[in-house]
């Protein structure tokens, strides 16, 4: 047989072929498509250690890499019960979870302690393939467990997917670019108490086609929109847990399809393979140190009540300091007779970054006394016998009286001690304090609180002349 006619029979046997066998259409690829999720912090779910009876204050957890952050609720899944608790910290190695309070149940081996860690998903993509009113949009996440027992409760993380946990058709949400279509979305592979299922959420179009190089936005977990963008987001989907034969800090990286169908099992026009992954947060740790100061300054000639304010209304007449102003170590009554009271006065100011409050108090060397001839100004109170004992109170008419009284701008004294419209005073000893400030919060984080101490004095009629003399030492001290 001559070449030239076998090459014509060959050639004709080809076309036969081209004509009788059946047509493929390749798919093409959605562009510019993408996966994200408003965290990407890997759920916590680890069995337990060891079995636990009721009231437990924290729990012990097999290490499978699982994170429990202060402030997690985390959630006990035995039995087919929940128990929810509140996580107060953890130890260093991340094994034991403490709790703000206690568990309500017993809780053992056969059950674990998971965090589930909700997020919305975002899906974007531009079509290729113009798709057709009544066509479809798939989107596919990867199949869960199909070991017996797991994955069967959708508000439990998965190991292997995302997990709708409940998620509502309603709050699939989507932003077609060009065209009138709009979406009916529909989710299957979500059923609680079946292993091996893939979550699967799939739009429906109406109204219209989606032209080629479209773009189109989803939202899996949002109420409402505006342009492209979810204004109201409601996070559902619970996000994998750690991928236990990985690292901590390298990500868990899976697989999301998207699809575009000409119809309900119709052919397939576009198709794109996402990725998202999940990756634990970030410890980050920093150290205060605790900070402290107490100064004691002197003070010129003031009237208390402009610098005391309303916590003390001293009147007009008490002007301290009026021939001698104070320093941060001297206060000089002057000449005091008994005549009236003569009053000098220092200005504390205390600064920290305490939470816990503070405490201010007085101790003295004993009385007012002159040492040559052992005289002393009684005190104002009485003889001290206790720590804050006797009551202060006012300085005599009549006998005279020594001793120290408090006032502040802002309540840090206690006005039912140390009085108010009229001050009252008192002296310590050397053995017994006298408290100025007990305060339970902390001091103003602007320039610190300040306590006037004032000093009041008045000579009896049959004391003695002299120079009279005292040390008077204060102790503040905070709670860290």
């Amino acid at each position: 047989m001559p070449v030239r006619f076998r090459s014509c029979i060959f050639l004709l046997a080809l076309i036969c072929l081209g004509v009788f066998l059946p047509k493929k259409t390749l798919a093409a690829s959605l562009s510019n498509a993408s996966a994200s999720a408003t965290t990407s912090r890997p759920s916590a779910s680890a069995p337990l250690s060891a079995d636990y009876s009721a009231s437990a204050a924290n729990v012990t957890v097999i290490d499978n890499s699982s994170t429990y952050l202060s402030s997690d609720s985390a959630v006990f899944f035995r039995n087919g019960a929940q128990e929810y608790v509140q996580v107060a910290t953890t130890s260093a190695d991340r094994l034991t979870v403490y709790f703000t309070g206690s568990t309500t149940a017993a809780h053992d081996k056969t059950g674990i302690l998971a965090v589930p860690i909700t997020a919305m998903h975002q899906i974007v993509f531009t079509t290729q393939s113009a798709i057709p009113s009544g066509g479809v949009i798939e989107i596919s996440y990867p199949t869960s467990s199909s070991v017996t027992g797991q994955d069967t409760v959708q508000a439990s993380p998965s190991a292997n997917t995302w997990m709708f946990n409940g998620l509502a058709s309603g709050n699939i949400k989507e932003k077609i670019g060009q065209g009138a279509a709009t979406c009916s979305w529909a989710l299957t592979g979500v059923t609680n108490g079946s292993n091996g299922q893939t979550p699967k959420a799939t739009c429906t179009t109406s109204g219209g086609s989606i032209p080629g190089g479209t773009t189109v936005w989803i939202w899996l977990g949002c109420s409402a929109t505006s342009a492209t963008t979810c204004t109201t987001q409601l996070p559902t989907i619970i996000n994998p847990t750690h991928n236990s034969s990985g690292a901590r800090g390298t990500a868990d990286v899976k697989n999301i399809g998207v699809t575009t169908y000409s119809s309900s099992g119709g052919s397939v026009l576009d198709t794109a393979s996402l990725k998202m992954g999940t990756i634990e947060s970030v410890f980050v740790v920093a150290h205060i140190d605790p900070t402290f100061s107490f100064n004691i300054d002197g003070m010129a000639s003031t009237n208390m009540v402009s610098v005391c304010g309303g916590s003390y209304n001293g009147g007009s007449a008490l002007n301290a300091n009026v021939n001698f102003p104070s320093t941060s170590t001297d206060v000089n009554l002057g000449t005091i007779n008994s005549s009236g009271n003569t009053y000098a006065a220092q200005r504390m100011t205390l600064q920290s970054n305490t939470g816990s409050g503070y405490v201010i108090t007085a101790t003295s060397s004993g009385f007012l006394l002159n040492p040559a001839s052992g005289q002393y100004v009684v005190n104002a109170q009485g003889n001290v016998t206790a720590n804050n004992t006797p009551a202060p109170t006012t300085i005599s008419g009549t006998t005279g009286g020594y001793g120290i009284t408090a006032c502040d701008a802002n309540s840090r004294v206690n006005t039912t001690i140390w009085g108010q419209a009229t001050p009252s005073f008192a002296n310590p000893s050397a053995k017994f304090y006298y408290t100025l400030v007990n305060y339970p919060s902390a001091p103003s984080p602007s320039g610190g609180d300040v306590v006037y101490v004032v000093y009041g004095a008045r000579a009896g009629s049959a004391t003695p002349p002299g120079d009279y003399w005292q040390i008077m030492t204060y102790t503040a001290s905070v709670t860290f």
